[in-house]
């Protein structure tokens, strides 16, 4: 049995809650998306236009237990990126958003363990997918619920999108334990959305390093009362050590429980963890295998070994006929190293070096530096080995001081002003989680 087929023991548990607080329990959810879903075939493809609310709650869940391979997109994405996702693809069946799920396309052959099909990390709706199959999905949620200690007496809210790998993780580790979810496309900024945290008993949050970044420097969540919230997990990318030490710090001292992560949409979710009691010592780093996975360095490359690795990619309906390509084994694109405990830690992307005057350059090592020197995160860097590194700034406060980081470089990384260029921009292009879109700056 998966997690997300009726489990008799859980039908009388609450599933989900909305942010006014009205609650649905597991056989209630299951009663209504079946009624949703009604007209959609067992094993058709299916387009899944979400959103953080009960109807997208109940619609997926009813599509998994049906075997209908499931593209799930945001509902506010444009029409003209539908349009795309259905040529390419030629989902069956089109369904939330506006739209009622009425056949669109004639039934094709597709892969019987193919059950999700997400965008790449950090990616906003391009046309190339995730394979996941119901092995996948199932192995990551069992690790998670298994290392995060996840029972039917927890309550997380949703503060990611569902269609984000991350964020659909937590609804299916949940889903599992038949524990509930308040579902919300409430922002932080919400009065809403603190009310909703402690009127309906939310025990746990998770977050990307942008989302602590709001939450601690802007909110000071660290002096809000949250007598319930007893959980803070953190992926999606490289917390700062000065906010991890901070999380960590407050976690600690208040008898909360803060987990660092990593992962990737290509291993359904997560690979990697810190202990909440080891937090602070290991500051920096992504943490150890999750239970079940496995970590190797090749080269100065991560490979990751699990179940939860994907089937492959996917940029055409031909491919969704395709088996496993990968054979639980993931070349993640990051360079990492391991210390004498066996804690991983990232040190850059493979594609994120460049080569100046014979020197090997990593840009998120010196985004990050740029970051913390200037006390601003306006500022992002790109670069190729013959154009040299381009700062990208959305402050004027700091674009006014190209001639100090121009200094800087030429003293502490050796990078002389001419391989240096600076562009000032409105805004830092984001995803919806959060994540820089480093395509976008060109």
């Amino acid at each position: 049995m998966y997690f997300f087929d009726k489990n008799i023991e859980f039908s009388g548990n609450i599933a989900c809650l909305d942010d006014e607080g009205k609650a649905f329990t597991y056989e209630q959810i299951w009663d209504m998306g079946d009624r949703m879903t009604e007209n959609i075939l067992a094993g058709s493809l299916v387009l899944l236009l979400c959103s953080n609310n009960v109807e997208s709650y109940c619609i997926y869940m009813a599509l998994l237990r049906k075997r209908c391979p499931v593209i799930l997109l945001g509902n506010s994405v444009d029409k003209q990126l539908i349009n795309e996702m259905r040529d390419t693809y030629r989902p069956e069946f089109v369904i939330g958003g506006g739209y009622s799920p009425e056949r669109v396309n004639e039934h094709e052959p597709i892969n019987e363990e193919l059950g999700l099909l997400l965008s790449t990390s950090g990616s906003t709706g391009a046309r190339k997918l995730v394979r996941l199959s119901y092995r996948n999905i199932q192995a990551n949620c069992d690790s998670i619920v298994e290392y995060l200690s996840i029972d039917k007496n927890e309550r997380a809210i949703t503060t990611l999108p569902m269609e984000y790998t991350y964020g659909l993780s937590v609804i299916h580790s949940h889903a599992a334990v038949g524990a509930s979810v308040v579902l919300t496309d409430l922002t932080f900024f919400s009065e809403r959305f603190w009310e909703a945290v402690n009127d309906l008993q939310v025990t746990s949050m998770a977050g990307v390093p942008y989302s602590y970044e709001i939450l601690f420097r802007r909110l000071e969540m660290d002096k809000m009362s949250l007598p319930y919230l007893k959980t803070m997990t953190q992926a999606g990318g490289h917390l700062k050590p000065d906010l991890q030490e901070r999380v960590g710090t407050w976690a600690r001292q208040t008898g909360r429980r803060f987990f660092v992560m990593y992962g990737q949409t290509e291993a359904t979710a997560r690979m990697s963890y810190i202990p909440p009691e080891r937090c602070l010592e290991k500051i920096g780093s992504i943490g150890i295998p999750i239970p079940g996975g496995k970590i190797e360095i090749t080269d100065d490359e991560l490979i990751y070994y699990g179940d939860n690795v994907s089937m492959g990619y996917a940029t055409s309906r031909e491919d969704l006929t395709v088996g496993d390509d990968n054979r639980g084994r993931l070349e993640t694109g990051d360079m990492a190293y391991a210390d004498s405990d066996g804690y991983f830690f990232i040190t850059g992307r493979k594609k994120r070096f460049i080569k100046l005057q014979g020197k090997r350059i990593g840009l998120d090592g010196l985004q990050e530096f740029l970051q913390e020197e200037m006390e601003t995160d306006n500022i992002v860097c790109t670069g190729t080995d013959d154009t040299g590194v381009h700062i990208w700034i959305a402050e004027e406060a700091v674009m006014e001081q190209t001639d100090l980081i121009r200094k800087i470089f030429a003293e502490k990384f050796g990078i002389r002003g001419k391989f240096v260029t600076f562009n000032r921009i409105d805004e830092i292009p984001r995803n919806e989680s959060g994540k820089i879109l480093y395509n976008r700056l060109k």
